[in-house]
């Protein structure tokens, strides 16, 4: 019996210095992503914020009088999908993406800031993968009616035919 009582002792062990290495490598850089889906035509915005702890949802009014709205949020636990979107470089991306053959469509903004570092990036019916990413992220979680329309394989297909 009390081989029996060690054995589980150093099996219980073992696993709680799994699970605090799995939490330490799971340790997620502080950033803020802010991301504009901007409804022109209809006066408002979504206004979509994630940091390496929530999401919210804020609904932007355009027109006078209107009062910004918290729509949704959500706790967030670390998570490798997380720590890939910390890890987007802002050196990297440009602060412009465009395809100039259509005018209208897709307009995205986000707004990046991590490492004492902001970054403005404006999509306007371009794919730019990093933000793709984000939005992935952001549509894998929030409800469906709040989606960020971010088609990949359309917008491609718009870059591709208009180079």
């Amino acid at each position: 019996m009390h081989r029996y009582l060690t054995i589980l002792a150093i099996l219980t062990i073992a696993s709680c210095g799994q699970r605090v290495k799995k939490s330490s490598d799971m340790s997620i850089m502080p950033f803020e992503l802010i991301l504009y889906d901007a409804h022109y035509s209809l006066g408002y915005a979504h206004k979509f914020v994630v940091t390496n702890r929530d999401l919210t949802i804020i609904f932007k009014g355009e027109l006078e009088g209107e009062k910004d709205t918290t729509l949704f949020e959500t706790d967030l636990q670390p998570n490798e999908a997380l720590k890939n979107l910390s890890n987007i470089s802002i050196d990297d991306l440009l602060e412009n993406y465009s395809n100039p053959y259509i005018e209208d469509g897709s307009q995205i903004t986000v707004v990046l800031k991590k490492n004492n570092k902001t970054k403005t990036i404006h999509l306007s019916n371009y794919y730019q993968p990093d933000i793709g990413f984000a939005i992935e992220f952001i549509n894998g979680i929030i409800p469906t009616k709040y989606k960020i329309n971010y088609n990949k394989e359309r917008l491609l297909k718009n870059q591709e035919k208009n180079k």
